[in-house]
């Protein structure tokens, strides 16, 4: 029989690792856990492998990777315990995505013609793949949600899928033909906010609509100058964390027993 380190080795030992924490003597946390109760864990642990590239430190990446990867494996479990697919039909299903989705590079009968650019062309065959896979599942699936073409999941964060939105509808050929533009309707948005915030009889749902209708220009903008909205807002934030820090620092008392001449001269200094 193996010891405990040979038979928990690579992805086939965590495979086995996560069956024995699922079964009759295993964890009971983890026995308990569902599709559902792990939906959390699968955006933190996403969240936690971008912090650590942004770190730039291996050993971070490597764990945090593995703790994606263990949420992977334990929902193909999940569902395996179902009857429904196992890790391996996960695995063999987008080997198939990206052999299909990648002609250019796998198909050797593949060949560009005269005056053709690759990369025209390999977005180009994306996007009719795409369109036959959704139809293929519609058909097998009639059940499935006929989302617009636009559609990005709603579990997604908002910034990131207001530019996920956009940039599909760019390569449907619909968007802005510059920054000027974009800027242009950003303040036909404030404007409008203004309106509605004005108004006698305040609609928060409409103000609400409205100054989501900014935030989505705003990110139109951001997009058209090659500027991601959540990276820009991140470093906005970092900055601000940075001078409030600076204000508690310098403050002889408490922010909060201070007055707004003085906040506003911390401010201004931790602006230098």
């Amino acid at each position: 029989m193996k010891n405990g380190k040979q038979r928990y080795n690579e992805l086939k030992g965590l495979i086995e690792i996560v069956k024995k924490l699922r079964s009759e003597n295993g964890c009971p946390w983890d026995r308990k856990q569902t599709e559902e109760t792990l939906k959390p864990y699968i955006i933190e642990e996403a969240y936690e492998v971008v912090d650590a590239i942004s770190l730039n430190n291996k050993a971070e990446i490597m764990e945090e990777l593995g703790d994606l990867l263990l949420q992977v494996v334990f929902l193909s479990d999940i569902y395996a315990d179902k009857n429904e697919f196992s890790i391996d039909d996960v695995i063999d299903s987008i080997n198939k995505k990206l052999i299909r989705r990648h002609p250019h590079v796998f198909d050797e009968k593949f060949s560009l013609n005269e005056g053709e650019c690759l990369e025209d062309v390999i977005l180009k065959n994306w996007e009719r793949i795409k369109g036959e896979e959704k139809k293929e599942k519609l058909k097998n699936m009639p059940a499935l949600p006929k989302n617009p073409s636009v559609y990005v999941s709603e579990s997604m964060p908002s910034l990131h899928r207001a530019y996920m939105v956009q940039e599909k509808a760019k390569r449907m050929g619909f968007d802005f033909k510059d920054a000027e533009g974009a800027l242009k309707k950003v303040y036909e948005e404030i404007t409008e906010f203004k309106e509605e915030l004005n108004n006698n009889n305040v609609d928060k749902n409409k103000i609400t609509e409205e100054y989501g209708d900014i935030l989505f220009s705003a990110v139109n903008l951001g997009r058209l100058l090659d500027i991601h909205p959540c990276a820009a807002l991140n470093k906005s934030s970092d900055k601000f964390i940075k001078r409030f820090g600076y204000m508690e620092e310098k403050a002889l008392k408490p922010l909060s027993k201070l007055d707004a001449e003085s906040l506003d001269k911390l401010w201004e200094s931790s602006k230098t």
